[in-house]
């Protein structure tokens, strides 16, 4: 898994019972040489200090991950959402379908529409999301009911690698495209790998086989 994590991107964790799975978070952090860490920002500017960091585990509280700015600084990591209900997974697709029938576009009867304000500082009136289709715009979805048997940090690991495999970032296709055609040469490596190199020992041969395969 620290592996797949090329970037060493941070982890959010989101879900409605963030603290019966503290300690096996925790575990999980420890497993991937992480720092854990706790969501106690209450505002966008101060929570926006965590963009600069890389490493860590953070656990986003429930009733913190139900508001819209933690995402905003979440969505530079990877997002894994604790999930012990065994909520079905929504694709794009259906999610649209979903947020479009809960919150129908509302159109004028006639004449052009309101200017757009763009303020900071003005309020929207923006009707508050069910807290499930937040957490359904993560991009790990760990489904406790699934394997019920299996220990709780293993199935966080197994998701996330899963979820990583089943969609691989687009510029490594890029990369090798470019690479095939000429337009970059061979052995150009990207910052990130240059980094992996020097703080992790650079991707290993299973890693190459496996991201290849």
């Amino acid at each position: 898994m620290r592996e797949l994590l090329i970037t060493d991107a941070n982890i959010y964790f989101v879900g409605p019972d963030m603290d019966s799975y503290r300690d096996t978070i925790q575990e999980v952090a420890d497993r991937l040489n992480y720092t854990y860490l706790d969501f106690n920002y209450t505002d966008l500017p101060s929570a926006s200090e965590l963009t600069g960091v890389l490493e860590k585990v953070i656990v986003i509280p429930p009733l913190t991950s139900v508001t819209r700015f933690p995402w905003k600084v979440a969505v530079h990591g990877l997002v894994v959402w604790i999930d012990p209900d065994g909520w079905k997974r929504r694709d794009v697709i259906e999610r649209d379908k979903v947020r479009k029938k809960k919150f129908p576009k509302k159109k004028a009867i006639f004449g052009p529409e309101q200017p757009t304000d763009f303020s900071l500082h003005k309020p929207k009136n923006v009707d508050a999301a069910d807290p499930v289709d937040m957490w359904q715009e993560a991009d790990v979805h760990v489904d406790l009911q699934a394997r019920p048997e299996m220990p709780v940090a293993d199935l966080i690991m197994a998701s996330v690698i899963d979820a990583i495999l089943r969609s691989p970032p687009k510029w490594r296709n890029w990369m090798k495209a470019g690479k095939v055609r000429g337009t970059i040469p061979s052995d150009y490596e990207t910052p990130y790998q240059v980094r992996r190199e020097f703080h992790s020992y650079g991707i290993s041969p299973r890693l190459n086989k496996l991201l290849n395969a």
